[in-house]
């Protein structure tokens, strides 16, 4: 299997000899702006994104973890702060599973561990057979058919250095390690975060956030009794770059699909329950360390894309809610509630998870909790078309971690089900990953499960840093720790396994 979003090797290496004609900072395409400028409406100039790009990303950040987290420092789990050790032990006393190599899907995992400028793919037996050295720290790395890998890094920005999952800077590297282009995708009102998806065309979906002040979100119907002290106010969004030529092409933002009940005279105030394809401005939470409120309220962790149904699938962790939303629009219609091959514009075409969030639920109906890796299963694979994540869990109401697959209620024109007054659906799980007794497995952040091709799971216990591939059933046949318990604990944003005819991987495999 092919983690997330590959394009077709024969693109790619076009788009590489392209590529290397020119310098890291690639000139803009005239037929990409001609493109734009016909899905523009006759009344609206031609697209352009307010965010800048460049090719220099500066200093690199290197973020520290959560509250005690102790990767930096080195410190012995002995040393850390109580809760931290307890969340990090979970799982202490089960002895490490065996390989059963006749039950486990032949492949090589990539190995990004927190804190850490190398990358590895370590192969079934847990040998590291290829290793990668970066410049700046990596977020995430996707490896694709040409060999070449597409790398998000972390980028020193004032305003949003506190903030979990910042990257802000993305590159990519040819199979021998020649960097390619280097993009930075950050300035003083918006930043990319977490995760990317590549698309078949070559574009890059990215999450980002954006900046504003407490007052706008206010004039947008934010109780301003639930406003950081700071001032900031952060929207999550989505944009498309092309690579290549430098360019956002397509964006969405949250900031345009709103609904409040708290101030009447302002144009979105409404019923929530009345428009689940909103987001109601006032949800919040509070900070476990600091009880108040923070500036990134909605803090969405993962992006994928269905090319066959051009949708975007988003994971919204601090509302514990994914939400779909359309990527056939132009950037005009994203803005709006009309257009699109759902007719719907950038509304929310379907979300899941917590229905409390717009109305049509309590806190008893609530599905997951602070989940990660929202992604659809693959065709080809078993449960295909499904939506597979992990559940982190949180507190009292969850004290523990599961692997969630879904079916979505899509009706024949590819649209969501959704009954008047109810809630999206489905009520009931199409599998979980719940091994017994529960609290053996707790990951309280980061962490992602990928279906194999063999019918097995993936799971990536991201605290810790531990993956285990679990057969349907649930029962454990290959097992990979970074480090042993009790010493310096280590962290995995992601952990993907290529199979071993992916023909990125051979490449690689020849250079080392």
């Amino acid at each position: 299997m092919t983690p997330r979003n590959s394009c077709s090797s024969v693109r790619l290496l076009l788009t590489s000899a392209l590529v290397t004609l020119t310098a890291c900072m690639p000139a803009a395409n005239q037929s990409n702006e001609e493109s734009q400028a016909a899905a523009a409406p006759a009344d609206k100039p031609f697209f352009k994104s307010a965010k800048t790009i460049s090719s220099i990303c500066a200093a690199p950040y290197y973020a520290g973890g959560p509250p005690g987290f102790a990767v930096l420092a080195g410190r012995q789990m002995k040393d850390m702060p109580p809760p931290m050790v307890k969340m990090l032990s979970v799982g202490d006393g089960r002895e490490k599973v065996a390989t059963d190599p006749s039950r486990v899907a032949p492949g090589y995992t990539l190995i990004e561990p927190g804190a850490s400028k190398t990358v590895f793919l370590i192969d079934n037996e847990l040998r590291t057979v290829a290793s990668f050295e970066y410049e700046y720290l990596p977020g995430l790395t996707e490896i694709l058919p040409n060999g070449h890998r597409l790398v998000t890094s972390n980028r020193y920005s004032e305003r949003f250095r506190e903030a979990g999952g910042v990257l802000g800077c993305m590159e990519e590297y040819s199979a021998t390690g020649e960097l390619l282009w280097r993009l930075n995708l950050t300035d003083d009102r918006y930043t990319t975060h977490h995760d990317f998806a590549r698309m078949e065309n070559g574009n890059i979906l990215a999450i980002v956030w954006e900046s504003v002040t407490t007052n706008e979100a206010v004039e947008q119907g934010r109780d301003p009794q639930i406003v950081a002290e700071d001032g900031d106010f952060w929207y999550d969004g989505v944009i498309e770059i092309n690579p290549y030529t430098a360019q956002i092409v397509w964006e969405w933002s949250a900031r345009h699909h709103l609904v409040q009940e708290f101030d009447e005279n302002k144009e979105n105030y409404a019923l929530v329950a009345d428009h689940p394809e909103l987001l109601d401005i006032n949800l919040h939470r509070l900070g476990e360390s600091t009880g108040k409120v923070s500036a990134d309220w909605s803090h969405v962790n993962s992006i994928d894309y269905n090319e066959e149904l051009d949708q975007i699938l988003l994971s919204s962790n601090y509302l514990s809610e994914i939400w779909v939303i359309d990527h056939s629009t132009t950037p005009y219609e994203a803005e709006g509630h009309k257009g699109g091959r759902y007719g719907k514009g950038g509304d929310f075409l379907y979300r899941w998870g917590n229905p409390e969030n717009y109305g049509r639920g309590a806190e008893e109906d609530r599905r997951i909790f602070h989940q990660h890796d929202a992604q659809w299963i693959r065709q080809g694979l078993n449960g295909a078309g499904n939506i597979l994540l992990f559940n982190n869990g949180h507190g009292e109401l969850h004290p523990y971690s599961t692997v969630v697959e879904l079916t979505p209620p899509l009706d024949a024109d590819d649209s969501y089900v959704l009954q008047p007054r109810g809630a999206y659906g489905p009520q009931e799980l199409a599998w979980e990953y719940n091994p017994e007794p529960p609290e053996q497995f707790h990951s309280f952040f980061i962490s992602g499960a990928q279906r194999l091709p063999n019918g097995n799971t993936l799971v990536n216990q991201g605290a810790g840093a531990k993956v285990r591939e679990v057969t349907p059933e649930g029962e454990i046949v290959w097992e990979y720790r970074y480090t042993d318990y009790g010493v310096p604990p280590d962290m995995l944003f992601r952990a993907n396994r290529y199979p071993p005819d992916h023909p990125g991987i051979a490449k690689i495999l020849l250079q080392n």
